[in-house]
């Protein structure tokens, strides 16, 4: 197929397409063609069959050459503008990771801080509990001489008093661990 016309001279009665078209102003689909043309000698172009047959009405036309360079522009702008996002946000990411950091360093020391209270407390009230066992067991043994005194021969009363003396210890072991 023949274009009688160069391109210089549609392009003032067309409307610009960027990049591969896929359809004309018409909406039918687009077929490639061949210039046979001495200005553009075997140039390829796109164009709908109605336009090469009603040569008076503006349909689409563009050089295949044209359309891909301007295709391989877009795909290079699209590359440029995600690696300026990418980068945005490695920025980005790092700078909510460092605020992050901080974030849990305080809450470190925080915790830190806490424990250290928690476990002086505990402290205090194992001694306090320790301190008030000690003079229960004093009281008890002192109670219980009394009385073993009055019952010497009471063997079962001391087994008791044993036994007890080993079940408060036992609780108290568990209370602290």
């Amino acid at each position: 197929m023949t274009s009688s016309s160069s391109s210089s001279s549609r392009s003032a009665s067309r409307r610009q397409v960027y990049g591969v078209p896929t359809l004309c102003w018409c909406g039918k689909g687009l077929i490639t063609w061949v210039s046979e043309t001495k200005e553009n000698p075997y140039r390829r172009f796109y164009r709908c069959e109605i336009a090469l047959q009603r040569k008076t009405e503006n349909h689409l036309f563009k050089w295949v050459d044209e359309a891909l360079l301007e295709e391989v522009r877009l795909v290079d702008a699209k590359i440029v503008d995600l690696v300026h996002d990418f980068h945005s946000l490695s920025k980005r990411v790092i700078e909510e990771l460092s605020a992050h950091k901080l974030f849990i360093a305080a809450l470190d020391e925080d915790v830190k801080l806490k424990l250290k209270d928690n476990i002086t407390k505990m402290s205090q009230a194992i001694d306090e509990a320790t301190l008030q066992f000690k003079e229960d067991m004093a009281a008890s043994i002192k109670s219980n001489t009394k009385q073993s005194q009055l019952c010497i021969n009471a063997p079962i009363h001391n087994i008791a008093v044993a036994v007890a003396i080993v079940g408060a210890i036992t609780c108290l072991y568990c209370k602290l661990f």
